[in-house]
C-alpha cells in the first residue's frame, strides 16, 4: 500500500519547488525582460502617428463642415447707419439679430436698451446670448427702407440677420435657381445674393 508523505510548507524542499515553478512562469530572465521592454516601446511608438492622423482627420472634417455651412448661407447687401452691411437671410430664427461687434462698428450703441427679463422669452438658435435690443433699426434693402426691431447678441462671427418675421412681412421669396431674394408685396424687387465669405473677414474689411 502506497503511503502519502506530506511536505511541510516551511521546509526547504517546498521552497525550492515553489521558486522553481515561479521562475518558469514569470520572465525574470534579463534577456526576456529586455525583449518585452523593446516590444512595448515599439508598440507605443507606432501608436503616436495614428493619433496624429486621427487629429488631422478630425480637424479637416471640422474645417470642411464649417466651409459647407459658410457656402450654404444666403447673404444680401443692405445699408445700415450709412454703411454697407451684408445681411444674413435666416429662416431658422424668428427675430432680426445684430451682433454687439456690429453695433459698435455702426455706432448704434446709444440705441441699445437692456431688457434682461424680455431676453429670457426669446428662443434663439445656436445658444446665442441676448445682451440688449434696438427697437427701431433703420436699414435699406434694395430700394425698400425698413424700420424693425433687432435683438443684440454676443457673437463676433455674425453681422446682421433678417429673421422670419421680417421676411414674412416683406412677402420674401428665396429663389435658389436665380440666386435672388424677391421682396415686395405689389412691386416686387429682386435682390441678388452676394458671394459668401467669412464674416470675420467681412468685418475686417468694413472696419
Amino acid at each position: 500500500m502506497m503511503s502519502l508523505r506530506m511536505i511541510p510548507v516551511g521546509s526547504a524542499r517546498f521552497q525550492s519547488v515553489s521558486v522553481e515553478r515561479l521562475t518558469q512562469q514569470q520572465p525574470h530572465n534579463i534577456l526576456q525582460r529586455r525583449l518585452m521592454e523593446t516590444n512595448l516601446s515599439k508598440l507605443r511608438s507606432t501608436r503616436v502617428p495614428w493619433a496624429s492622423k486621427t487629429n488631422k482627420l478630425n480637424q479637416s472634417k471640422s474645417e470642411g463642415l464649417k466651409k459647407y455651412e459658410d457656402d450654404d448661407m444666403i447673404l444680401v447687401s443692405c445699408q445700415c447707419a450709412g454703411k454697407d452691411v451684408k445681411a444674413l437671410v435666416d429662416t431658422g430664427c424668428q427675430y432680426n439679430l445684430i451682433s454687439s461687434s456690429c453695433v459698435d462698428r455702426l455706432g448704434l450703441k446709444e440705441f441699445v436698451r437692456s431688457h434682461k427679463h424680455e431676453a429670457e422669452k426669446l428662443s434663439l438658435p445656436r445658444h446665442l446670448k441676448v445682451v440688449g435690443q434696438i427697437d427701431h433699426l433703420m436699414m435699406t434693402v434694395g430700394s425698400i427702407r425698413l424700420d424693425c426691431p433687432a435683438a443684440v447678441v454676443e457673437d463676433n462671427e455674425k453681422n446682421l440677420s433678417l429673421g422670419l418675421q421680417t421676411l414674412r412681412s416683406l412677402k420674401c421669396i428665396i429663389n435658389l435657381d436665380k440666386h435672388r431674394l424677391i421682396i415686395g408685396k405689389t412691386d416686387k424687387e429682386e435682390i441678388p445674393f452676394v458671394e459668401t465669405v467669412s464674416l470675420n473677414e467681412d468685418n475686417t474689411s468694413e472696419a
